[in-house]
C-alpha cells in the first residue's frame, strides 16, 4: 500500500512539489481519486504511478523541461521510504495494475499479459504448485543451452584459429556435437512451454469469459472466442490474440491476419474491449485483496449508458482491492464515482502554484455547484471559518453582489431580465409602490445599498481596488448582513 507522499522533484510539471505547500499532509486513503484539468500533470502523475510496478525507464521520459538534475520522488509504502533518485526506484510496488494509455495500446487487438518463468503468469495462479515444476525444468534446461551456446561460440572463434587438419577434424566434431545438444534442449524447451499453456487452458477459457460478461455490460454487440496464446520468452510476455464477434459477424483468427480491427470498430468498442480485458483479470486473481489499481482516465470515447456501467464496475473493484487510484480530467465523473462508491474518498487536484503542479485537497461537492450555489456556499463558509489571506477574502467579497443577484433572479423570476443586475433592483424597489412585487423590500433598501457601496470598492470598476486593504473582521460582518439579508428577500 502506499501511505504517504513527500515530495515531487524536478518531474514533469512537478518541478519542486513538497508536501508542505499543500492543504494535505500528504497521506493517502484506500481509495483515492485525482482530478486534473487539462494540461495540469495528470499523465505525468499517472506514468510516475505506472513506474511504481517495476518500470525505472518510464519517469525518463518525463523529467522537468530545462532542468538538469534527475527527478526525485519520495513516498511511504509499507512504513518504509519508496524513493526514486540516481534515475531508479529504490524498490517497486508488489501487485500493482495500471490501467491507462500504453494498456489501451497494448490490449485492444491483442492482449498482453506479463509472463515471468519465475512466477506464475496470470493464468497460472490457481495451478501455481502443478505449473512450478514445469517452469522449473524451462529455467534449468534455458540456462543449459545457454551454456552450450557459450561453449559453441568458443569453439567457433578457436576453430578459425586453428591450423591442423587433425585439430579442425576434432573441434568441428565437437562442435556437431554441441550443436545437437542445444537442438534437443531447445526442442525440451518448447515440449514444456507447450505443455505449460495445455495445462492453463481451462483458466484461458474462463478469461474468455470474464471478459464476455463486461464486454455484455459495455456492449451488446461484440464478444470474443478462440484465443490463441503466443509465447514471448525474450521480453517475458504472452500475447492473446482471439476471434471476435461483432453484430453476429465472425472475425476469425485467419481473417484477421488480412482485416484489421483497427477500422472495424469505433473508438467506444476499443475501450470497451481493452477495460473488458483489465477486469477481468481480477476475477482470475485469488488474492485480489492484496492488490493496488491506478486507472488513468477510464472514459474517454464511452457514451452514457457505457458512463455508468463504468462507475459501478470500478466502485466494485475498488471495494475488493488493497489501493484504489482513480485519474480523471472529468469533474463530473469523478463526482458520479464519488456518489456511486459506498465508502470514504479522499478527493485531491492537481493545481499550480509557484510554477509548479502540487496536488492539494479537492471538495469536489462544492466545485460542483455553479453560479448561486456556489457563491452563497463561498460566503457561509467564510462566515463560519474566515480565514485571512488576501486573495481568499477578495473572492468572498466577489461572491456577495452575485449571491444578493442570484436570490433576486430566483425569487422574481417573472420580473427580473437577463441584463438587469444589483443597481437595477435597487431602483425598482426605491420606485415601488403597493402594487408592485418589490415593493415589500423597501424596509431592507439601506441596507441592500450599504452592502453594495461597501462591495464598489473592492469592485474591478474602481481602478485603484486591488490596493484597498480588506478588514476580514469587516468582512465577516457584511457577509453575516448578506446571508441575513438573502434569507429575507
Amino acid at each position: 500500500m502506499i501511505e504517504k507522499l513527500i515530495l515531487i522533484h524536478n518531474y514533469g510539471k512537478f518541478k519542486h512539489f513538497d508536501i508542505a505547500m499543500s492543504d494535505w499532509d500528504g497521506t493517502f486513503k484506500k481509495t483515492n481519486v485525482i482530478y486534473a484539468p487539462n494540461g495540469s500533470g495528470k499523465t505525468t502523475l499517472a506514468l510516475l504511478f505506472n513506474s511504481l510496478s517495476g518500470n525505472n525507464e518510464l519517469l525518463l521520459k518525463k523529467k522537468s523541461f530545462g532542468s538538469k538534475i534527475a527527478p526525485e520522488i519520495k513516498f511511504m509504502s509499507g512504513k518504509k521510504e519508496l524513493k526514486y533518485t540516481n534515475n531508479k526506484w529504490n524498490r517497486f510496488v508488489p501487485c500493482i495494475e495500471v490501467f491507462n494509455s500504453f494498456y489501451i495500446d497494448e490490449n485492444t487487438y491483442t492482449i498482453t499479459i506479463e509472463d515471468d518463468m519465475s512466477k506464475p503468469n496470470l493464468f497460472e495462479l490457481s495451478i501455481g504448485e502443478d505449473i512450478s515444476a514445469i517452469k522449473n525444468s524451462i529455467i534449468n534446461a534455458t540456462n543449459e543451452k545457454n551454456k552450450i551456446s557459450k561453449k559453441i561460440d568458443g569453439i567457433k572463434t578457436s576453430l578459425k584459429k586453428a591450423k591442423n587438419p587433425k585439430e579442425k577434424n576434432t573441434k568441428e566434431k565437437i562442435l556437431q556435437q554441441l550443436n545437437e545438444e542445444r537442438k534437443e534442449k531447445e526442442k525440451f524447451i518448447k515440449e514444456q512451454d507447450k505443455k505449460r499453456i495445455e495445462l492453463a487452458e481451462i483458466n484461458h477459457n474462463k478469461y474468455v469469459t470474464c471478459i464476455n460478461k463486461y464486454l455484455t455490460m459495455f456492449c451488446d454487440n461484440i464478444s470474443i472466442s478462440n484465443v490463441k496464446i503466443i509465447p514471448n520468452a525474450s521480453n517475458h510476455k504472452q500475447k492473446i490474440i482471439y476471434s471476435i464477434n461483432i453484430n453476429d459477424h465472425e472475425i476469425s483468427l485467419e481473417e484477421r491476419v488480412d482485416l484489421s480491427l483497427k477500422y472495424c470498430l469505433s473508438d467506444g468498442d476499443k475501450n470497451a474491449l481493452s477495460l473488458s480485458f483489465f477486469l477481468a483479470r481480477f476475477d482470475m486473481i485469488p488474492n485480489i485483496k492484496d492488490y493496488t489499481v491506478v486507472i488513468d482516465d477510464p472514459f474517454t470515447s464511452f457514451d452514457f449508458q457505457r458512463k455508468a456501467t463504468t462507475i459501478t464496475q470500478l466502485s466494485r473493484l475498488a471495494s475488493k482491492v488493497e489501493q484504489f487510484f482513480l485519474f480523471t480530467h472529468d469533474l463530473h465523473f469523478a463526482n458520479d464515482f464519488n456518489n456511486s462508491y459506498n465508502d470514504q474518498v479522499l478527493n485531491l487536484k492537481i493545481s499550480h502554484y509557484n510554477n509548479s503542479s502540487i496536488l492539494c485537497e479537492h471538495d469536489i461537492k462544492f466545485e460542483m455547484l455553479n453560479g448561486f450555489n456556489k457563491d452563497l456556499m463561498t460566503l457561509r463558509r467564510f462566515y463560519s471559518d474566515p480565514k485571512d489571506n488576501s486573495l481568499y477574502l477578495r473572492e468572498v467579497i466577489r461572491c456577495i453582489r452575485p449571491s444578493i443577484e442570484g436570490i433576486f433572479r430566483l425569487k422574481y423570476y417573472n420580473y427580473v431580465k437577463d441584463n438587469e443586475w444589483l443597481g437595477d433592483f435597487i431602483a425598482k424597489i426605491r420606485d415601488s409602490n403597493e402594487s408592485s412585487p418589490y415593493y415589500r423590500l423597501k424596509e431592507y433598501i439601506n441596507e441592500i445599498e450599504e452592502i453594495n457601496d461597501y462591495c464598489k470598492q473592492y469592485h474591478h470598476s474602481n481602478p485603484n481596488y486591488l490596493e484597498v486593504n480588506i478588514s476580514s473582521i469587516e468582512l465577516k460582518n457584511y457577509v453575516r448582513r448578506t446571508i441575513k439579508l438573502i434569507e429575507n428577500i
